[in-house]
């Protein structure tokens, strides 16, 4: 894997420089953003670590550019005091992938960006990035969910505050109170405003169903696929795995939840002849991952992890995406989000976990709640 670090001329990144030196990475150390535009247009990197305040060329600026030019990189931004976390949130979000403070966790930092490479070696290869750019009109950033995330980040969240983002966007505020309204989330008496959805649901339901709005707010034009059917689904699926993990945990899982199949709307967007094939041929409620590979030559996780990568989402979140129908891949990490999406989704489709990952969870004493479960959320 190789690393362009981008410093500033009092050197806080030298211990990092050091770490990546005596690690397996390649890396490439510059001490401003000229010269680290310099070295992208010689060499190719698959990552870059570089602090904000980089004097004439903000770092922000720079991971701005980085995010257009080569989208395929991961992107990690380094901060400092200086700058408000609530404002690094809100302007960092749609352009790193991660961001950490100074002073330096350098041994976090190592092994953070060492232990993406296969991931990110996964869903940015030459074939998915090309499938996607076919794509005319991709699906925008869910931008309203990431301000309310960052807000959630804050210890004194303003619940008027969430009410007032929302709002500004009437489109938006309209489908989040339909949803809410909705028998799917069965809560009686009707809600007619955001304050009061805040009230009756709580700020994490709340801004999951302001994700699905953006989200499903791009509407395409595909033959045999039910938009309806597919929120409903990744809502149950955001709902059952978030009922699965440590409440630490909880808002991820909603979120991966959520996400878990958003490469579909973009794979069968790609060419219209091979997904009329794909439909003539798939069979429902099942895992058509082979059939995916053999018609478009690549899966709605790939595309979908690397529609998330483009948005800057952790990869964390990117990993639930892609390993969703790869459980045999899930046995090497303890229960996370990424086991709890894989269970969800196959429970909700009816399906039968496979039993070695039962067993190596030791679930078999609670899979059956989990069965009545996703039951009740079918309904």
């Amino acid at each position: 894997m190789k690393v362009l670090i981008v410093d500033s001329t009092d050197q806080k990144l030298l211990p990092l420089k050091q770490a990546f030196y005596n690690g397996p990475c390649q890396t490439a150390y510059v001490d401003n953003g000229k010269h680290a535009l310099k070295a992208l247009k010689k060499y190719k990197f698959d990552a870059i670590i570089s602090v904000l305040d980089l004097g004439q060329i903000s770092g922000l600026d720079l991971l701005k550019a980085i995010a257009l030019k080569h989208p395929a990189m991961i992107r990690i931004a380094i901060t400092n005091d200086n700058i408000a976390q609530s404002q690094l949130n809100g302007q960092a979000a749609n352009n790193c992938h991660y961001t950490y403070a100074l002073p330096l966790n350098v041994e976090n930092i190592h092994q953070t960006i060492t232990a993406l490479g296969d991931d990110n070696k996964a869903i940015t290869k030459d074939h998915i990035i090309k499938a996607v750019a076919k794509v005319k009109t991709l699906p925008s950033p869910p931008k309203v969910y990431l301000q309310l995330n960052a807000i959630l980040e804050e210890s004194n969240t303003d619940s008027g505050k969430i009410s007032e983002i929302i709002s500004q966007d009437p489109a938006l505020a309209a489908k989040v109170l339909q949803f809410s309204n909705s028998s799917f989330m069965k809560q009686g008496k009707p809600i007619n405003d955001i304050s009061e959805a805040i009230t009756r649901m709580g700020l994490e339901t709340l801004c999951c169903i302001v994700m699905t709005a953006e989200l499903f707010s791009y509407e395409p034009d595909i033959a045999d696929f039910s938009l309806i059917k597919e929120q409903l689904h990744c809502l149950s699926t955001a709902r059952l795995a978030a009922s699965m993990v440590k409440v630490e945990l909880k808002r991820d899982a909603l979120l991966a939840g959520l996400l878990h199949d958003i490469g579909k709307i973009v794979l069968f967007e790609m060419d219209p002849t091979l997904t009329k094939t794909y439909f003539q041929y798939r069979l429902k409620n099942a895992n058509n991952n082979a059939l995916e590979q053999k018609i478009f030559g690549t899966d709605h996780n790939h595309v979908g992890g690397y529609l998330l990568h483009l948005w800057s989402f952790s990869y964390h979140l990117i990993e639930a995406v892609v390993m969703h129908h790869q459980p045999e891949k899930l046995l090497k990490k303890s229960f996370g989000i990424a086991q709890a999406v894989y269970l969800a989704d196959i429970l909700l489709r009816e399906q039968q976990p496979e039993p070695k990952f039962i067993e190596h969870f030791k679930l078999e004493n609670v899979l059956g709640a989990l069965e009545k479960r996703a039951a009740k959320l079918r309904q």
